[in-house]
């Protein structure tokens, strides 16, 4: 009886107080993202957290949507980095921190997005970027399969977390009570916040009077 009156009480200051579901899930999901990599002792642990909040959608339907997008942008933005750090740090012998470098690496993401739009997989464009950034950026003068393939799986924790967190049945029951707000054009008929339809809320419409 009292576990019962302790959660109403928690939910209903999340649901009060709650600054929307999609920013309390990308809090959770980097938290645990963060715990993850403590464990696994990686030497950059962002990867994973920035995937997550790349990832984080407001429902499991639309996470679930673009998930496979992004896992195959990963794979793709790995095997990318890979050859691009073989290519132009171990053959070429550039200096990572070089003007020349960088210009090259921006460069190079033009092709990496087409590659991905001709792929129809456009869900995934922005993490297969950021994957690949990040990868060749802080290369330095490791082994290039080793520290590519540690960044991938850093970026693939995020992603599964983000679905774990969106997956959650206790957070979907508690999003279900903060209600929806939908920004709609303005227009001089209409004003510039929708509240949610009655179905969503629960709530009737007042009758005019």
């Amino acid at each position: 009886m009292q576990e019962n009156t302790v959660w109403k009480r928690f939910t209903s200051f999340l649901i009060s107080n709650s600054p929307g579901m999609r920013v309390i899930k990308t809090f959770l999901a980097i938290t645990i993202c963060l715990i993850i990599e403590h464990f696994r002792a990686t030497s950059m642990p962002y990867h994973s957290s920035i995937a997550a909040i790349v990832c984080m959608q407001p429902t499991l339907k639309s996470t679930f949507k673009t998930a496979g997008d992004r896992t195959i942008g990963t794979l793709i933005a790995g095997l990318y980095s890979f050859l691009f750090i073989t290519a132009f740090l171990q053959q070429m012998q550039m200096t990572p921190d070089s003007l020349g470098y960088y210009i090259l690496i921006g460069a190079m993401t033009l092709p990496l997005m087409m590659l991905i739009i001709a792929l129809k997989k456009q869900g995934g464009l922005a993490i297969t970027v950021v994957v690949f950034i990040l990868i060749v950026i802080n290369a330095g003068e490791t082994n290039p399969l080793n520290y590519t393939i540690e960044r991938v799986v850093g970026t693939l924790i995020g992603i599964g977390v983000a679905l774990f967190i969106n997956w959650l049945p206790i957070l979907n029951r508690i999003g279900k009570h903060l209600g929806h707000v939908e920004i709609s054009p303005v227009s001089a008929a209409s004003s510039n916040i929708e509240m949610a339809r009655p179905e969503l809320t629960g709530k009737r419409p007042e009758s005019s009077k």
